[in-house]
């Protein structure tokens, strides 16, 4: 398999990453600076996560530049787990955080587009659409309250990933698998998943203790979560399973705070381009969670023509639901998501 230049330059630094997100990351991330402005980010993801060993360096290599060095970040780990740290951010315990909206029910709908089944793309050309398609249309509905949006991303395709091998959808109806809320929650019920809601972090001993049999995850998490010394089979959809919206932000007292040359700095980097950065990031991670996965003897394999009509038959409502919802946040769905797909490219 060919890897990307990204995953390439990662593979090459692992010695350096370890030294930057390892115990020191603080003061590693934050250039060993003790004048300036730091921003605190807090991370609910381990070192091997892609969002810790490339987002949050480039993040910090960015605005160290544009700055001068007087704009820093600072990684921390443990302040919340993935489910409060929308609140985390918002209530300004860290300036800067990434959230998953599937974890935070009720606060975000429109984001589901994002999520839909049938659409294909890398992270990096979906999340790009999305951060689009966000401020044309979604961020109309005005649901980022107390936060700033800096940028929209998806994970990889989404993967069915299990102990045993799977040829069939129909062969998952009644097993138990974590599923990450979201659009992927009415994916498992169309399916007749059993799910188990766990955040990205607990899947692990969630699987290893018997709780449930598998996961609805991307290749990345292979590797960052460890995934590939459990299942050793993934099914993978060529037409787009589904996926999963993130958004990195940042609390509004947080910017609000900063100096004016220092809030060009943040601005310089955010919206779109922010967006297809961090996408590019969960590509490379996708590229190394297969070359680990195929190491550790994961097989791979997609769906036969008639399994693939069957899910998009299956999960066909999902859509025309999630249209209903974003309506009721007074956005023209319809428009958003024909749009979303125009861009992505």
């Amino acid at each position: 398999m060919k890897l990307s230049n990204i995953t390439k330059n990662l593979l090459a630094g692992a010695s350096a990453i370890a030294f930057t997100m390892g115990a020191s990351v603080t003061g590693a991330l934050a250039g060993g600076h003790s004048k300036g402005t730091v921003l605190k980010v807090a991370s609910w993801a381990g070192p091997k996560h892609t969002m810790n060993y490339g987002v949050f360096p480039w993040m910090n290599n960015s605005l160290k530049s544009c700055s001068g060095g007087s704009l820093s970040l600072k990684v921390e780990y443990g302040l919340a787990p993935p489910p409060a740290m929308y609140d985390t951010i918002r209530d300004g315990v860290a300036d800067i955080g990434w959230i998953v909206h599937g974890y935070t029910p009720g606060k975000f709908v429109t984001t589901k587009l994002a999520e839909l089944p049938g659409i294909p793309g890398n992270a990096q050309q979906i999340s790009t659409a999305f951060q689009k398609t966000w401020e044309k249309y979604l961020s109309k509905a005005k649901e980022a309250k107390g936060i700033q949006i800096l940028g929209s991303y998806v994970h990889g395709p989404g993967l069915l990933n299990t102990k045993k091998p799977i040829t069939s959808y129909k062969q998952i109806k009644g097993m138990k698998l974590r599923v990450g809320g979201g659009v992927a929650n009415a994916i498992g019920k169309a399916l007749g998943i059993a799910g188990v809601n766990v955040p990205a972090p607990k899947v692990y001993e969630t699987i290893a203790s018997g709780v449930a049999d598998g996961v609805l995850f991307p290749m990345e998490t292979m590797y960052a979560f460890k995934v590939a010394e459990l299942v050793k089979h993934t099914f993978r959809n060529p037409d787009g399973m589904y996926t999963t919206s993130f958004a990195l932000i940042q609390s509004n007292s947080s910017y609000k705070k900063l100096s004016g040359a220092h809030k060009k700095c943040v601005d310089s980097i955010r919206g779109v381009g922010m967006s297809s950065k961090i996408g590019g990031f969960w590509d490379a991670a996708d590229d190394l969670g297969e070359k680990e996965a195929l190491k550790l003897g994961v097989k791979i394999t997609e769906p036969s023509a008639a399994e693939r009509a069957y899910y998009k038959q299956v999960t066909s409502k999902i859509e025309a639901q999630v249209l209903a919802q974003v309506a009721k946040k007074g956005v023209d769905g319809k428009a958003a998501l024909a749009f979303f797909k125009s861009q992505i490219k």
